[in-house]
């Protein structure tokens, strides 16, 4: 695996700009052009857009192969990330995540039907299934309250509230267990072109790997959805938290 750094170009600034502010989605393709030359196809990389210290962009990837520019937008450094891990280690860590959990519902007389027909169409036989919905969390929160509940908490307090339940849920099925973590940030981001609506949550805090295997697993593949969309790398650090 490869930890990189990319910087957009001085010069190439302005046309950046203008095409982030414009077409997100592109921008992401962008991106993925920088491992066309893979064996493989499909995403095998993780990624998350920042800002420096001076407000430029700064984008951090974590990817199987070295990213690789031909073009003049890009300044990257790259380097090997093999991690050394083992249950027990003490890590900081910093995370964007799409922060949704799924449930299930029943389908309406018309979605089983048209469900039905789907199913006929591939050649499998009629099964009666609920339908898979994704929450997000911080709204849901929202509207589980009721209007004297939601005028007791502010935004931020909603946010560490769904956010840490939401973290908390999958450190087991993840290797790790939550020390301490702040959740905060949330963003609602649309993609008009592909009708495509994800928020976001910016996590920090302190953890503890439970089982290496599982932890490094999660490091290579990303927790959460939406990783097409820069969520899910979990970027960590040797710590020394008590």
């Amino acid at each position: 695996m490869y930890f990189s750094r990319l910087r957009v170009a001085p010069n190439q600034l302005p046309q950046f700009t203008k095409l982030s502010q414009y077409n997100h989605y592109l921008l992401h393709q962008v991106l993925w052009q920088l491992f066309r030359d893979k064996p493989e196809q499909g995403r095998d990389f993780l990624f998350r857009q920042d800002s420096d210290s001076h407000g430029l962009p700064i984008f951090y990837l974590l990817s199987k192969y070295q990213p690789q520019h031909d073009g003049n937008m890009w300044l990257i450094e790259t380097k090997p990330f093999q991690p050394k891990l083992k249950a027990g280690d003490l890590l900081s860590f910093s995370l964007r995540a799409n922060p949704v959990e799924q449930v299930k519902q029943d389908r309406s007389e018309s979605e089983q039907l048209e469900h039905a027909e789907q199913r006929k169409a591939k050649g499998l036989p009629e099964k009666q299934t609920k339908k898979r919905i994704h929450h997000d969390v911080v709204m849901q929160l929202k509207k589980s309250l009721s209007y004297e509940e939601r005028q007791c908490y502010s935004q931020a307090e909603l946010e560490q509230q769904a956010g840490q339940k939401w973290l908390n849920e999958r450190g087991e099925a993840n290797g790790f267990r939550i020390l301490s973590v702040t959740a905060q940030g949330y963003q609602q981001h649309h993609f008009k072109k592909r009708q495509i609506k994800i928020s976001t949550l910016d996590f920090t805090g302190e953890l503890q790997i439970t089982d290496a295997d599982k932890f490094r697993h999660t490091l290579f593949t990303g927790l959460g959805r939406a990783k097409a969309f820069g969520c899910g790398l979990l970027m960590v650090r040797r710590s020394y938290v008590q």
